[in-house]
């Protein structure tokens, strides 16, 4: 059994996996509360990766000691099933490479354009022949419209209830109150955004494919105009893979 820990911006998650598949997933508001000592209890866990794009947790007080000579924390250092064509390979988000490896564990041929909807949205760019290329860094749903709160005198704080977050209840294009209008700006423009570099690419990349991860991929899965593929959990997919190849 595999440990895949992911240490974000706003929270910290872990997985457990079982032969590639996923046993067990863990949420909480940093490393040292996600209690990877007990899921290493509950799970014959055997090695474990760790990607990091928040502070940085110490590690040797936070796992067995018996697993730490088979801990890995990814960096752009590690061995990995594709080549990095990046101008500052160590200030890249090593959680964007770790989704485009699980998109391509999903789709083995053609260009790949990966889009994780979450803190920030970010766009990456896998080549066919797996060079990966960069993309782009977009703010999130919930970054934008807190600024539109913080910095103006007038406009209140908004969040999308549950339905509007999963495109069950559409946002319309129109808005009728200062409320229905901030979201129609961001989200809309948001869903705009991607379906533009969306269409961008697949003129340079005609075989491209288009995956969605994050907090809010499941909303934009559903309103884009271009054939998707949502998965919340690529990059566990990929933190898998690149573990056999590192441990």
């Amino acid at each position: 059994m595999h440990l895949l820990i992911d240490i974000g911006n706003t929270n910290a998650k872990a997985a457990v996996t079982d032969g590639g598949k996923i046993v067990e997933l863990c949420t909480a508001d940093s490393a040292a509360t996600l209690n990877l000592g007990g899921l290493c209890r509950l799970h014959p866990v055997d090695k474990a990766i760790a990607c990091v794009v928040g502070a940085q947790p110490d590690f040797a007080t936070l796992l067995p000691s018996a697993l730490l000579p088979r801990f890995h924390q990814l960096s752009c250092t590690s061995r990995l099933p594709l080549t990095i064509d990046y101008d500052t390979p160590r200030t890249l988000g090593m959680d964007r490479v770790a989704a485009v490896v699980g998109a391509r564990q999903q789709c083995p041929h053609g260009a790949l354009m990966v889009v994780d909807a979450g803190s920030c949205i970010t766009i990456d760019i896998l080549s066919p022949d797996d060079v990966y290329c960069g993309g782009a860094i977009l703010p999130g749903i919930h970054m934008r419209l807190r600024a539109m709160h913080e910095f103006t005198a007038a406009l209140p704080l908004v969040m999308p209830s549950g339905e509007e977050r999963d495109g069950s209840v559409g946002i319309p294009l129109t808005g009728k109150s200062t409320r229905a209008s901030m979201l129609s700006g961001v989200m809309n423009a948001s869903l705009f955004e991607i379906q533009g570099f969306a269409e961008k690419y697949k003129k340079q990349y005609p075989s491209l494919k288009l995956f969605l991860t994050g907090g809010d991929a499941v909303f934009f899965a559903k309103q884009l105009f271009f054939p998707n593929f949502a998965n919340p959990n690529l990059m566990y997919i990929g933190l898998d893979r690149i573990l056999e190849m590192n441990i």
